[in-house]
């Protein structure tokens, strides 16, 4: 008989919940149906790694966590370093009863994703790549600088009316300036402050913009980015936001994930005889959501197919909103069939100019009517 020496734990499977904060990190560990060791490690996603794989060695290891703060860099080093098979899920999709919902503690969050993760009952979320939060980053820091912007605006605004001052209709450079001269004479330095913070944001919004072109000439983006500003309603600028967010359409199985991903795809809701359809509701990417629905305002008013469409649903009676929202539906349909197809939107009846000279070919071409 051979005796064994070495401990190893090929062809089973070890299960792991983490929960993930700041300083620690909540682990717990669950093998053939019961836990094994419920412990907290500091938060190192590598001494996380190194001491699962030398307390289960030879095992297929799987483990999960709760997508926040920390991102998905703890995910990477798992996966790349120690081969754990590990996934990040949303919050809240994870399955949680009324005594988990009333005792909540971190030791008891680890269990119960250790337990779903064995049961198989937790979806992973799609984790982008570095060369897409490098886009994705900077697109998402100019929204957050815009709106501090116009907060910065509104505040000065507030304070000017508050004050008795008359308040321009459009608060530009030059007009700040002066205000800002006028209001270091006479002393009041809350308005200097204002538009000195509005001109410190400004400058630095212009330098974000400035390094996601060259982030987009890095990545080589440029032919993407020109096939989703084909599509109807879409600019340019729209179409960098969407494409920072959507990236890779394979990520999505089918038009419909797509379709909820963005908050476009109504579902059903009912409970015995009564049954209604409501909408996406808030979970959505609500910036794309925006960018489509105005986009689709544009393209009824502008695009020869889209404005068709306006008009064969308005004649069933369809409210404009509802028929906003169908039209934004497929113009996400339609980016998606750009990217996949790697080419530009062509309209079906493309605009042709006809000249005189066409005009007057035409009628001399045109047939006598009767043989005469």
């Amino acid at each position: 008989m051979v005796e064994r020496t070495t401990l190893s734990f090929i062809g089973q499977e070890i299960y792991c919940g983490f929960d993930v904060h700041k300083n620690l990190w909540s682990v717990c560990v669950r093998h053939c149906g019961r836990e094994l060791a419920c412990y907290s490690m500091p938060a190192n996603a590598r001494e996380v790694g190194r001491k699962l794989r030398k307390d289960y060695p030879d095992a297929s290891i799987h483990s999960v966590y709760e997508a926040g703060f920390s991102g998905f860099e703890a995910h990477r080093i798992l996966v790349d370093e120690f081969g754990i098979h590990n996934i990040v899920v949303n919050p809240a999709d994870v399955p949680t009863n009324g005594k988990e919902r009333v005792h909540k503690s971190d030791r008891i969050d680890c269990r119960k994703l250790a337990k779903s993760l064995e049961a198989g009952l937790l979806e992973p979320i799609y984790v982008p790549s570095r060369e897409h939060l490098l886009l994705r980053n900077l697109l998402r820091r100019e929204t957050q600088t815009s709106g501090a912007i116009v907060r910065t605006i509104n505040q000065l605004k507030s304070h000017w009316y508050f004050n008795g001052e008359p308040i321009p209709h459009r608060a530009g450079k030059t007009v700040l300036g002066s205000r800002r001269e006028q209001a270091r004479a006479r002393g009041d330095y809350v308005a200097v402050n204002l538009i000195d913070q509005w001109h410190s944001l400004t400058e630095s919004r212009q330098r974000i913009v400035k390094c996601e072109h060259e982030t987009i000439a890095k990545l080589s983006l440029t032919k993407e980015i020109k096939h989703v500003a084909s599509a109807p309603g879409i600019g340019m600028r729209s179409a960098i936001v969407l494409l920072s967010e959507l990236w890779d359409m394979h990520r999505f199985p089918d038009k419909n994930h797509l379709a909820s991903y963005v908050g476009l795809a109504p579902h059903l809701v009912g409970s015995g005889d009564k049954e209604e359809t409501v909408s996406g509701g808030n979970r959505k990417q609500k910036q794309l959501h925006y960018i489509l629905i105005q986009a689709a305002w544009r393209a009824s008013r502008s695009d020869p197919q889209m404005i068709s469409l306006f008009g064969r649903l308005r004649l069933r009676h369809l409210a404009s909103q509802r028929i906003v929202c169908i039209i934004a539906k497929k113009i996400l349909f339609i980016i998606r069939a750009l990217l996949l197809e790697d080419r530009d939107y062509q309209a079906i009846f493309p605009n042709r100019e006809i000249t005189c000279k066409q005009t007057k070919a035409t009628r001399n071409e045109t047939p006598p009517e009767n043989g005469r």
